[in-house]
């Protein structure tokens, strides 16, 4: 797998993006980084009515919705470089410390019925493993308890279960999936290659990344590892999959030897599309909630922007520009 285990757990703590909320209209919730600091932001799906609701000499990361799309929870890490969850209102109001725990936590994922919040938690235990926590804070629950490393948690439509990476060795990782008490643990990969980056679909399938010495492959499957099929096989590495509203299509990355470029295909493997063409990097894309933009981050070097695009491409639009860098977090779905 390209990159290290830590290497990865940062990513997933720092700027990748996910779908969630239901009120809000068309809000993005970025995360946007000043000389020293980085505070969390939204603005409207165009870019406009930007309202940063978090300050201080700390480092806010990894907005995503409540399902509500009233709230958002973030990572906040502080000089001292221990990482807690955070809540806040989408006003700003109610900021709330949700773990102190003193270990590094990171990649929050709110469950689709809100009554629970999944993350990576590691330092203090030796290893990364999957926890949940309630809105409020309260009864936090490790899911996972071994040897190795868990990332990557991504809920089921149902907020029942979760799909998880699990690092099974120095080059090996697996999907699996558990159930949100922690039961019925099952894992539906077993390759000796590296597959990661689940991603749940409105559907049922789970999309995932299969790494292997010739490539890699954009798979899916369903939620108890049958039906596998290989929808792109590239001899350039891919990530971030992640799915339409309506699950019919996958907006994922591919990294062509100089920078990323983002791509979308259909779930069936057909109309597979190139989104950008440039010398720069495009990141995280995330859907917006009628389907109808794609919002992404562009790593340009010297500053990284919020941008949005169509499906097909076209309409590309930059949300945020100035001295602060920006990284898009999470898109709230329409009412």
């Amino acid at each position: 797998m390209p990159g290290s285990k830590r290497l990865l757990a940062l990513a997933a703590g720092a700027a990748g993006l996910a779908a969630a909320g239901v009120s809000g209209a068309t809000t993005i919730a970025y995360s946007s980084q000043g000389p020293s600091s980085s505070h969390v932001w939204v603005m409207r799906g165009d870019g406009s009515g930007k309202d940063r609701l978090t300050a201080g000499d700390v480092d806010d990361l990894s907005p995503t919705f409540a399902p509500t799309g009233a709230r958002l929870v973030f990572v906040r890490r502080r000089p001292d470089r221990t990482d807690d969850l955070y809540r806040v209102d989408v006003d700003g109001t109610d900021l709330t410390r949700l773990t102190r725990t003193g270990a590094s936590e990171a990649n929050p994922v709110w469950a689709p019925r809100g009554r629970l919040i999944a993350f990576v938690r590691g330092g203090v235990v030796g290893t990364f493993e999957i926890v949940v926590v309630r809105a409020d804070g309260t009864g936090g629950r490790r899911l996972t308890f071994n040897a190795v490393d868990d990332f990557e948690p991504a809920w089921a439509p149902s907020g029942k279960r979760l799909a998880f990476t699990r690092f099974v060795g120095s080059t090996n990782s697996e999907i699996l999936v558990v159930d949100a008490d922690g039961t019925n643990l099952r894992r539906l990969t077993t390759s000796r290659a590296g597959d990661h980056h689940p991603s749940w679909s409105s559907t049922g399938w789970i999309a995932s990344v299969r790494v292997l010495a010739t490539g890699s492959e954009l798979r899916v499957m369903r939620p108890d590892g049958s039906g596998k099929r290989r929808l792109v096989v590239s001899r350039r590495p891919i990530g971030d999959p992640v799915w339409s509203p309506d699950g019919s299509r996958l907006a994922f990355t591919v990294w062509d030897g100089d920078d990323s470029e983002i791509f979308v295909v259909r779930a069936n493997g057909t109309g597979l599309r190139r989104l950008t063409r440039n010398e720069v990097d495009d990141v995280a894309p995330v859907w917006s909630p009628a389907g109808g933009r794609i919002a992404f981050t562009r790593l340009t070097g010297g500053s990284n922007d919020v941008w949005s695009m169509r499906p097909d491409g076209s309409g590309k639009r930059r949300l945020t520009t100035g001295a602060a860098h920006g990284a898009a977090g999470a898109w709230a779905p329409e009412p």
